[in-house]
C-alpha cells in the first residue's frame, strides 16, 4: 500500500485568513485615510503660518501689507494640495486663505490665518 502525505492548507484555514484579513483592512484603512488628511492639512496650516511670515516681514520693510502673494516672494512648501489667497479683512486686517481638495470628493477643505496668527479650520474635509 502506498501512503499519500499531502501537505498545504485546507480551504477552511484560508477562509479564516481572508476573514482575519478583511476585519484588519475595515478597521485600519479608513484611519489610514483619515490620517493622510490631516497631514495636508497640517500641510496647508503650516504654509499659512510661513505665508503670515512673510507677510509679516514686508510690513516691517514697507510699512504697508502685500495684497499679492507673488509680492511676497513666498512659495508653499509640500505637494501643492491646496490654493493660497489673500482676503482683506474689516479694519485694515487680512486673511490669507488656504483651498484644497485633499481627498477627492465634492467638499473642499478651507482654513485661514488672521493678522493676529489664529488659524480657523472653515470646512474640514477629513471630518465629513
Amino acid at each position: 500500500m502506498r501512503q499519500s502525505h499531502h501537505r498545504g492548507f485546507s480551504l477552511i484555514e484560508l477562509m479564516v485568513v481572508v476573514a482575519i484579513l478583511s476585519v484588519a483592512g475595515a478597521l485600519f484603512v479608513p484611519r489610514f485615510l483619515r490620517h493622510q488628511t490631516e497631514k495636508k492639512q497640517e500641510e496647508c496650516h503650516k504654509n499659512l503660518r510661513t505665508l503670515l511670515a512673510a507677510e509679516r516681514r514686508y510690513f516691517q520693510k514697507n510699512n504697508l501689507y502685500a495684497a499679492d502673494l507673488e509680492a511676497l516672494g513666498w512659495r508653499p512648501e509640500g505637494k501643492g494640495w491646496h490654493e493660497y489667497r489673500f482676503l482683506p479683512a474689516a479694519e485694515g486686517g487680512f486673511l490669507f486663505q488656504c483651498i484644497g481638495n485633499i481627498d477627492k470628493d465634492p467638499t473642499l477643505d478651507q482654513a485661514t490665518i488672521n493678522e493676529t496668527g489664529r488659524i480657523t479650520q472653515v470646512s474640514d474635509d477629513a471630518r465629513q
